[in-house]
C-alpha cells in the first residue's frame, strides 16, 4: 500500500461524507455548492481532491477501508487474532460505518459498487485488505498457502461485498441474520484454510514413498511370523 497522507484522507473524507449526507436529503440532485457551504469552502476546494460528483460518492465507499485501517492502529494485539476473528471483525466494522448512512447505501451500493462496470477503487482496497489478513497469517495450513493467488483474493472481495448487500437487504430484527450468516462464514473460511489433513496426507506419502523397501520388508516378516505354514516362494 502506498504512503497513506492523513491529512488529505481526512479532507476528503470530509466532503464525501457531507455529500453523502446532502445526498440523503436531495437525491442525485444534490449539487458540490450545497457541499461546499456546508464545509464553508470554495467549490475549486473541492475540485482539488474530486473530478465530479460520483467520484466524492464512490469516496465515500473507498474511505471504509481507509477509517477500517486507521482502526487498526489501536488494537494492538490485532496480528494475533486467528483468521475468523480478523474477517468478521472488518465485516461487522463495515456494517456499522455502512449503518452511518445506510439510506445512502442503500440506494447507491449496488449501482456504485456491486454493479460497476470495472474493479472500484474500494474493492481493490478491499481485495488488499484481505491479501494481507491471510498471508500474514502462520497458521494457514502450507496446502492452503497453494490457493492464496490471484483469483482466490478476487472471489474473498466478491464474496465480501456479496454480504454487504445482504446486510443492506436483511429485514431481521437488528440484522441478526447477517450476523449469524458471516459468524458462519468466516468460520468456515478459517477451516478451510487452517485444516492441516492434506499437508499430513503429503508427509505420509512422501514417508511411504522413502521407506517402501523397509515397510514391505517389514510386512513380509510380520506376514511369516503370523502365519509360518505359509512358503513365500521366489
Amino acid at each position: 500500500m502506498k504512503e497513506f497522507d492523513t491529512e488529505t484522507f481526512q479532507t476528503k473524507f470530509a466532503i464525501a461524507d457531507t455529500a453523502v449526507g446532502i445526498y440523503e436529503e436531495h437525491g442525485e440532485s444534490f449539487t458540490l455548492k450545497q457541499v461546499a457551504t456546508k464545509l464553508e469552502i470554495n467549490v475549486a476546494d473541492i475540485f482539488e481532491y474530486f473530478p465530479n460528483k460520483q467520484a466524492i460518492l464512490q469516496y465515500y465507499y473507498e474511505s471504509l477501508v481507509y477509517r477500517y485501517r486507521l482502526m487498526l492502529q489501536d488494537i494492538e494485539d490485532f496480528d494475533d487474532y486467528l483468521l475468523a476473528e480478523k474477517l468478521s471483525n472488518f465485516i461487522f466494522t463495515t456494517f456499522d460505518m455502512l449503518g452511518e448512512h445506510e439510506a445512502f447505501a442503500r440506494k447507491t451500493f449496488r449501482p456504485l459498487i456491486a454493479c460497476s462496470y470495472t474493479t472500484t477503487e474500494f474493492e481493490r482496497q478491499t481485495e488488499q485488505l484481505l491479501n494481507e489478513f491471510f498471508t500474514r497469517d502462520s497458521r494457514i495450513s502450507m496446502s492452503s498457502g497453494l490457493l492464496l493467488n490471484t483469483y482466490f483474493f478476487k472471489l474473498i472481495r466478491k464474496k465480501y461485498v456479496a454480504l454487504l448487500r445482504f446486510w443492506l437487504r436483511d429485514e431481521s430484527e437488528d440484522k441478526e441474520v447477517s450476523m449469524e450468516l458471516t459468524d458462519k462464514y468466516t468460520a468456515f473460511i478459517q477451516e478451510v484454510m487452517y485444516n492441516a489433513a492434506i499437508d499430513k496426507g503429503f508427509d505420509l506419502a512422501k514417508f511411504l514413498y522413502t521407506n517402501t523397501n523397509s515397510i514391505l520388508g517389514d510386512s513380509f516378516r510380520s506376514i511369516r511370523n503370523l502365519f509360518p505354514e505359509i512358503e513365500i516362494r521366489d
